[in-house]
């Protein structure tokens, strides 16, 4: 069975004007309202590249992953891999589709059934999709577990025998084991140490190279978005509100939000204006530019107009760069590290040691 061809775009993923509404119900179950988890969101993720989505809790990035792989179906537009949309397929296509399309979560202990053994757990999938015949799936399964730094005899073992980072390695083995083309990592390394963040993220970085795959990254850790992805795309109450390439949206953030986010990481080197006050409910968000009751620099017009994503003036040079803010190309300039995107902040710079520390070879996996 070979994976279906790219979008016409060249998109293995894309998502056009995604809505996802939670209905909330009152105790005798009538409808008083609805989460805007998703409201209106538009997305692309190429072969080999990385995607983050960043945010505080509770933006909607989660959610928006779900999506991406068909666990939630959207309430209007459309979500499409390789060019076909999800919710046009037949139950039977759209699972034979999910063979090309692996999640990793973000707790290592909860992901794993600790009834099954890690080799059960891996083999899982070419069972599921018929991949290999049964006589087949223990080599398979060695082979997946070599691939991302364990041993074969670890088949046999349980999940609780090993630690959170051999943990994370089952579960990025057992994504690997259809053959995805596209994988989502929820939050894939926040539970960790930040010794074996290090390895984790060294281990997904080759397997993106060497796979070709197309990799959204769920995170809030912009010290590992800075490090890993390609694109970022900041999210604020189901919305994007700036989208990017990495290193243009890191050396020059057009949006406030996105300022206060990397002026809130400690020692970042960026300075702003950190965020006030908790984040405004997403079943009543603020009508217009939904930012505009945190912004520092909002005024009358962003109370009645939300403003478009669109690439602004100062950003002619980045035409991929857009940010949804009615003053993207008059905000005084931030304040930003002078080694650009990859440096910075003495919590990236312990991050990136270990990177180099832990690369293949250079120690033991954790």
């Amino acid at each position: 069975m070979t994976a279906p061809e790219a979008g016409a775009d060249g998109a293995i993923l894309s998502l056009d004007g995604v809505v996802r509404h939670f209905p909330v119900r009152d105790m005798l179950g009538r409808r008083k309202g609805a989460v805007r988890a998703v409201d209106g969101v538009s997305l692309s993720v190429r072969e080999g590249e990385v995607l983050a989505v960043v945010g505080e809790s509770g933006c909607g990035k989660s959610t928006l992953g779900r999506l991406a792989l068909g666990l939630e179906e959207p309430d209007s537009g459309t979500v499409r891999f390789r060019g076909d949309d999800l919710r046009a397929l037949s139950p039977a296509a759209l699972r034979e589709r999910r063979r090309w399309m692996q999640m990793i979560f973000q707790d290592p202990y909860g992901s794993l059934d600790p009834r099954m053994t890690v080799g059960r757990a891996v083999a899982e999938p070419l069972r599921l999709h018929r991949i290999v015949p049964r006589s087949g799936e223990r080599e398979r399964v060695a082979a997946l577990l070599a691939r991302v730094g364990l041993r074969p005899e670890h088949a046999d073992r349980w999940p609780h025998e090993f630690s959170g980072g051999q943990r994370q390695r089952i579960a990025i083995g057992r994504a690997l084991a259809s053959g995805p083309r596209l994988v989502v990592g929820d939050e894939p390394v926040s539970a960790l140490d930040v010794s074996v963040q290090a390895q984790v993220l060294n281990l997904l970085q080759d397997l993106i190279r060497e796979l070709r795959l197309a990799f959204v990254l769920i995170s809030h850790d912009l010290a590992v978005v800075r490090h890993i992805a390609d694109r970022v795309a900041v999210m604020y109450l189901g919305r994007v509100v700036e989208q990017g390439p990495a290193d243009a949206v890191f050396a020059s953030p057009r949006h406030p939000y996105t300022r206060a986010l990397l002026a809130s990481v400690p020692g970042a080197g960026t300075r702003g204006a950190v965020l006030q006050g908790d984040l405004p409910s997403p079943i009543a968000p603020p009508a217009a530019c939904r930012f505009h009751t945190r912004c520092p620099h909002a005024e009358e017009i962003c109370r009645m107009q939300e403003p478009p994503l669109v690439v602004g003036a100062a950003a002619a040079a980045t035409p991929a760069h857009r940010a949804a803010c009615h003053f993207r190309d008059t905000l005084p300039a931030a304040a930003t590290p002078a080694n650009g995107h990859r440096g910075g902040g003495e919590r990236l710079a312990r991050l990136q040691a270990f990177f180099a520390a832990h690369r293949p070879g250079t120690g033991n996996a954790a």
